[in-house]
């Protein structure tokens, strides 16, 4: 008997990840959009809000990989787009979608022991975020600020989301880590 396309079936993300841990990851991303949104709001370094939520993100895909990151980075990203006024609705979702994909293909190549790979990976994420943000609300006939200034935004979320890292990512590993399925492997 031989296999169509249609009896081969892909795994879902959920599948992947497990009811109570798909249940925590979403409480994380919940957690990260209410502190951005609240606390961090008011830590402005030099009128520039850290991106907690893009750490998540970035951090859950490099646990967990590309389909993590790109639901996660979706969600998250819709979440900050409902909860900007005037903001285009999407585009921070496309943003984040992209980068948690980008980041879970890229922890292939990291080496998953070095405690500097999360924080490479939420620094270079958060300089393609915000170019891509830029680059993307241009697009999408927003008014044209300087690449000057792009610069500075995105030197500055650079740095408040590399110093954030070492804080965020234990907290998120270990909530990722507590509720990781247990693999059954059968032998046949």
């Amino acid at each position: 008997m031989s296999a169509t396309a249609r009896d081969v079936k892909t795994p879902s993300v959920l599948a992947d990840i497990g009811v109570a841990r798909g249940a925590a990851i979403a409480a994380l991303i919940v957690l990260a959009v209410a502190l951005q949104s609240t606390l961090l709001a008011r830590l402005t370094l030099l009128g520039v809000r850290p991106q907690l939520v893009l750490v998540v993100v970035v951090i859950l895909a490099f646990l967990d990989g590309e389909r993590v990151g790109l639901v996660t980075g979706f969600f998250g990203g819709l979440l900050i787009d409902l909860l900007l006024p005037g903001s285009i609705i999407g585009l921070t979702a496309l943003v984040y979608t992209c980068i948690g994909y980008g980041v879970g293909l890229f922890r292939q190549f990291a080496p998953t022991e070095s405690v500097l790979s999360p924080v490479f990976g939420v620094a270079m994420a958060s300089a393609l975020a915000e170019f891509g943000y830029a680059a993307m609300a241009i697009m999408l006939g927003q008014p044209w600020v300087s690449i000057g200034f792009t610069a500075k935004v995105a030197g500055l979320v650079v740095l408040y989301n590399t110093l954030m890292t070492p804080f965020a990512f234990p907290l998120v590993r270990r909530v990722a880590d507590r509720f990781r399925p247990e693999r059954v492997h059968t032998w046949s």
